[in-house]
């Protein structure tokens, strides 16, 4: 049993509430403010932050922290990186089973084309913007690691907004699409936090 409880449904519908009104009352004129933004001061520092919700930057360090903690004989440390690791596996590869029948239209298609919404069944990049998965990877990844070390919570969640907002101010995608994938990546990360450390048995 994942243990859901009537939070977990108050907290799912408020989400996608709040995705539905930014899709049709935040999602165009945020994009289009930050695209006339290009070049400032503030959206050069927020966008340099983008990188780092690539998942490689957390894949690989955690699966070889795993093999080393292992050899090591230190089984907790080791389940601890290797739920980091597969936080990840699960965030990116479960992020494109939206994305993919979603098939919504990136910024850039609005910027260049005047085009916006779903089309459904996107493959090409241009046609998966929802959920960001970016915002999925640093979220699943700043949870699991909250969860294991709470007293790092504040600078962890501060740095992965701050990530998932900067896809929005490159252009990459919309603000619900952020919220979206942020919210999957604590979900995950929660969901496997219980099965893989909680229920784990390290004597």
């Amino acid at each position: 049993m994942l243990g859901f409880k009537k939070r977990d449904i108050f907290i799912f519908v408020s989400v996608l509430f709040v995705v539905v009104f930014s899709y049709f009352y935040v999602d165009k004129g945020l994009a289009l403010y930050f695209h006339k933004l290009k070049g400032s001061a503030l959206e050069d520092f927020i966008s340099s932050l983008s990188f780092l919700g690539k998942s490689h930057w957390y894949l690989i360090p955690s699966i070889l922290l795993f093999y080393i903690f292992k050899r090591m004989k230190r089984y907790r440390y080791a389940q601890m990186a290797l739920y980091v690791f597969v936080t990840n596996v699960v965030a990116g590869l479960g992020v494109w089973l939206l994305k993919v029948p979603f098939g919504r239209l990136r910024p850039k298609m609005l910027f260049n084309q005047g085009a916006y919404g779903f089309e459904g069944f996107g493959i090409h990049y241009s046609y998966v913007s929802f959920p960001s998965g970016h915002s999925i990877t640093i979220f699943s990844t700043a949870t699991a690691l909250a969860l294991l070390f709470p007293r790092l919570s504040i600078p962890l969640f501060v740095t992965a907004t701050l990530i998932a907002f900067s896809r929005v101010t490159v252009g990459a995608h919309y603000f619900s699409d952020v919220v979206m994938g942020s919210y999957l990546g604590i979900l995950v990360a929660i969901v496997l936090y219980r099965k893989m450390i909680l229920e784990k048995d390290f004597a």
